[in-house]
């Protein structure tokens, strides 16, 4: 990966609607090479795809909140991951070292759901123990800034 690459993957990160002619406008390219480059970025795995952001707010799930996981030694993890994803609050999950063996980030309607939620793993999944943290405010961006930096 050249200097270009660096300057449109910065570009990509901040705008990955942008079109090929304006990304090559701003790297000095024509929108052919510009577009190859890209290609060539995705075929080596530096691109993993392009996703739209969604506000959770305003699909009507204002309460974001973390729960730490713990569960009872033996259960299938594989079909544990399965069944979370399939709620309807739970946005992601990362499998973590240390006392937990999950970290869920939930959007939920209100504290009402969050509660049946938290509630729901004991019975249901196999969890012994949570610990539950209100998501009170996002620091800046989606992770732009760090790749930026990262770039150079």
């Amino acid at each position: 990966m050249d200097g270009i690459d660096k300057v449109i993957l910065g570009e990509l990160v901040r705008d990955g609607r942008v079109s090929f002619r304006d990304l090559a406008e701003r790297v000095r390219l024509s929108p052919t090479a510009t577009a190859e480059r890209v290609r060539k970025l995705q075929e080596s795995g530096v691109i993993s795809g392009f996703r739209a952001e969604v506000d959770m707010t305003a699909l009507g799930r204002p309460l974001k909140a973390f729960i730490d996981v713990r569960l009872r030694p033996g259960p299938d993890h594989a079909e544990l991951e399965a069944a979370l994803l399939t709620l309807p609050a739970v946005l992601s999950g990362v499998h973590v070292t240390g006392r937990w063996d999950y970290t869920l980030t939930v959007a939920c309607r209100d504290v009402a759901e969050l509660d049946e939620l938290v509630m729901a793993l004991p019975r249901s999944y196999g969890v012994v123990e949570t610990n539950t943290r209100l998501l009170l405010r996002e620091l800046a961006g989606s992770g732009a800034e760090a790749v930026t930096r990262l770039l150079g």
